[in-house]
């Protein structure tokens, strides 16, 4: 298949390096990139505080009428 690496007195083929490479690379990207909360709402930009409880109080009503007809 390809060429072999003698490392610590065995040989290892280098695909095997190649693999083992990328498996560490992803590892430790999938550790350094910061975990987000998905369940946080986007924020309401209302233009007055009415506005703001008509958004709320619209959402909360459609979550309730959800979850009635998921049941």
């Amino acid at each position: 298949m390809g060429g072999y690496f003698n490392i610590a007195g065995r040989k290892i083929a280098a695909h095997h390096l190649v693999l083992g490479v990328l498996a560490t690379y992803g590892v430790v990207l999938k550790a350094v990139i910061p975990k987000t909360d998905k369940t946080q709402p986007p924020p309401i930009n209302a233009s007055s505080d009415e506005e703001s409880r008509f958004i709320q109080d619209f959402i909360k009503a459609a979550e309730a009428e959800e979850k009635k007809t998921a049941h």
